[in-house]
């Protein structure tokens, strides 16, 4: 994959921040990388190299050299920085559980890479989960260590290798530094054969010298060239599954009820396009509501509209393999619109949405609100006191404020009669509270979700008025909304879809129809890109 196009040429959302160039560290081959922030894993290695930075938002780290050689037994050293696929060390694959607060890491055909992992000034309350890596075998899934970028989380082992996408060649490697993090830790990660726990560093010999450049960055769009990518379309779900640790894409449709092209595919994301073929499937729709459920590890869809405009109402989990059709005993009506995941209640929450398609491309809405609940399979209706006026609409999830927050929509009306919103509400469990913010994007109907390298709920175009496009950006700061100023695309694009890709530290936008009716099968990312 090739970036061809970057359409920033400033932004607003961070400012600059003062520092080094870069730096130079010695990592000893007995650096236990599970013995950061002071934790005592037991093991026989000794504490990993650190640096130490001010924690703010909108940093890249990336590694201009890694030389050096290290064995895992008393020798002469032979490995670089990568790791290795054969010699004394190599027992086909690597794998340390849960270690302490820290996740685990998982190497399914090589060992002994240099190894990295962020803190703040205390250790993460719970591990997060593991990462795993490979060189050639896919068998296991993960992610092959060729990434262009990565977005690590706090206490989270992650490969660095010599930091370039090649064993001493190929483009210089990207990894987000989380908003949080005040410290940089460099090691390896070591276990005598058989154990899933960090041991036999003790005769370990060599060392590596890293160095290493942390630097501002802005978040930019950029396009890049693919060798394959779903069909045109629009009105696509998406959801980031985390348990696959990629962006799950189904249907769309060309934007024309009735009598649409509607599609039934199954695609994800992985820095590329990949078709699966699952063993069943839900009927081919457009518009369809996903969201991903952790309490059960799987994606939700929920309705969309058949190729005749016609809203559907049934309930879909993928489980990374295959499409299962859950059938509980009460259902929303049916309709087209979306959802997203609340971790405070632990539901998918559905608010609204738009019912069949109308002559004039119009449709009833409604203003009602639901919550998923993946352990039971049960779908329940809630009665706030108060709620947004019925209409289709977008939702996202705000760490900053644990809120879902809702912005715009429509509300139904045909070609001759739409009517466009611009207001901001929240969701905390119980009711919807409309907000003032002191600056906001204009109505619309839009796309939206959250980016978590930056923290913070991102909006992207959209339309106030078929078949005109936007193509500004926004972010929610948990208070008020922010344009981010870039050089602007060349045309604006609705109906499209955006998911969050934490692996690759950004967003993927995809399809949707660029202004004058054309639709496409663009994908554009929304990534870090270092401040010259």
């Amino acid at each position: 994959m090739t970036i061809v196009r970057t359409l920033v040429a400033a932004a607003t959302l961070v400012a600059a921040v003062s520092l080094p160039a870069q730096i130079a560290l010695p990592v000893n081959a007995n650096m236990d990388i599970y013995r950061a922030g002071g934790y005592n894993d037991s093991s026989d290695g000794i504490a990993p190299a650190v640096y130490s930075f001010v924690a703010s938002s909108g940093k890249i780290l990336s590694f201009a050299s890694v030389s050096g050689s290290w064995a895992c037994s008393t020798g002469v050293p032979a490995y670089t920085a990568d790791g290795t696929t054969g010699g004394p060390c190599f027992q086909g694959g690597q794998s340390i559980g849960t270690t302490g607060k820290f996740s685990g890491y998982n190497l399914t055909d090589f060992v002994g890479a240099l190894a990295g992992i962020f803190l703040a000034e205390a250790l993460p309350g719970s591990a997060p989960r593991a990462l795993r890596f490979y060189v050639n075998d896919a068998s296991a899934g993960g992610i092959r260590t060729n990434f262009k970028t990565l977005s690590p989380r706090i206490g989270q082992v992650f490969f660095i290798g010599d930091g370039l996408t090649g064993t001493g060649t190929g483009s210089v490697q990207q990894f987000a530094v989380p908003a949080t993090a005040t410290h940089l830790y460099l090691g390896y990660v070591s276990n005598c054969p058989g154990a899933s726990v960090p041991g036999c560093y003790a005769n370990n010999v060599g060392t590596l010298t890293v160095v290493f450049s942390v630097q501002q960055y802005i978040p930019a769009w950029v396009q890049p060239t693919l060798p394959v990518a779903p069909g045109v379309r629009a009105d696509i779900g998406t959801a980031y599954d985390t348990a696959m640790g990629s962006v799950l894409l189904f249907g769309g449709d060309n934007a024309r009820f009735p009598g649409a092209v509607v599609y039934g595919d199954t695609w994800v994301w992985r820095n590329g396009w990949i078709q699966l073929s699952p063993a069943s499937s839900p009927p081919a729709r457009g518009v369809p509501a996903m969201a991903y459920d952790p309490t059960t590890g799987t994606v939700v869809l929920f309705g969309g509209r058949d190729a005749n405009g016609v809203a559907l109402g049934d309930t879909w989990t993928w489980d990374g393999a295959t499409w299962t059709q859950q059938f509980p005993p009460v259902s929303p009506p049916a309709r087209s619109t979306g959802m997203v995941y609340d971790p405070i209640t632990e539901t998918v929450v559905l608010f609204g949405g738009g019912g069949n398609e109308e002559p004039g491309y119009g449709s009833t809405v409604f203003g009602d609100t639901w919550e998923w609940n993946g352990r039971t399979k049960t779908w329940t209706q809630l009665f706030p006191a108060s709620s947004p006026s019925p209409r289709a609409t977008v939702t996202a999830y705000d760490p900053i404020t644990k809120t879902v927050i809702l912005f715009g929509g429509a509300n139904g009306g045909g070609d001759c009669c739409r009517v466009f919103y611009g207001d901001t509400w929240t969701w905390d469990g119980v009711n919807w509270t409309q907000l003032s913010p002191a600056n906001s994007p204009s109505a619309r109907g839009t796309q939206m979700t959250h980016d978590i390298s930056l923290g913070q709920v991102v909006l992207f175009g959209g339309t106030s008025g078929p078949p005109q496009g936007l193509n500004d950006t926004w972010t929610w700061t948990g208070k008020t909304w922010q344009q981010l100023t870039w050089a602007s695309q060349s045309t604006g694009v609705w109906g499209g879809t955006m998911a969050s890709d934490p692996l690759t530290g950004g967003l993927v936008f995809f399809g949707g129809e660029l202004t004058g009716d054309v639709v496409t099968n663009n994908t554009w990312l929304f990534v870090p890109v270092p401040v010259p």
